[in-house]
């Protein structure tokens, strides 16, 4: 009888996924696909935005990350920004290739949308301590997880979210 064998679980990308939401109480979803190897991250505002601001929103982002990429010297495979509206909320929802994107990147764009969206941003920053020597750390780990992550690709897709003022990491 053969019996089939369980994949573990990549225990680096959900640390990773795990770190990136406690650190960016701003995100509300983060998922690593392994088989176009793509980084997927996602902002909620709460509100509606007309065309107009759409447009603007998903120009000015396209902007700052080719900005970015060009002064870092990247070509990236993968640089998607799609924002939609659904019900009463506008998803930001961005997609990256794993190859390229890198945790200053990471930073820049959870900036520009905290700037820009203030308090429709739907986070939960009440539930990460500002001066926290574990988050900080986690902050510091970020990177290294990245690198991993690009030496040690994940075979199944990883998604972590937040529910409840938790941070829930699983495998799909």
């Amino acid at each position: 009888m053969n019996l089939k064998q369980r994949k573990k679980p990549n225990m680096d990308c959900i640390n990773l996924l795990t770190s990136i939401l406690l650190c960016y109480p701003e995100i509300s979803e983060i998922s690593v696909e392994p088989e176009h190897e793509e980084v997927y991250i996602s902002y909620t505002v709460d509100r509606i935005l007309n065309d107009e601001d759409l447009s603007q929103t998903r120009e000015f982002l396209e902007d700052s990350i080719l900005s970015y990429q060009y002064l870092e010297n990247l070509v990236p495979e993968k640089n998607d920004i799609v924002l939609e509206v659904r019900e009463k909320a506008t998803f930001i929802n961005i997609t990256r290739d794993v190859k390229t994107f890198s945790h200053g990147e990471l930073r820049l764009l959870n900036e520009i949308v905290k700037d820009r969206f203030a308090k429709n941003l739907i986070s939960e920053p009440d539930k990460v301590p500002l001066v926290d020597t574990g988050i900080l750390s986690q902050l510091e780990l970020i990177d290294t997880m990245l690198g991993s992550l690009k030496i040690n690709p994940v075979e199944e897709k990883m998604v972590g979210i937040r529910e409840n003022g938790r941070v829930i990491v699983y495998n799909k």
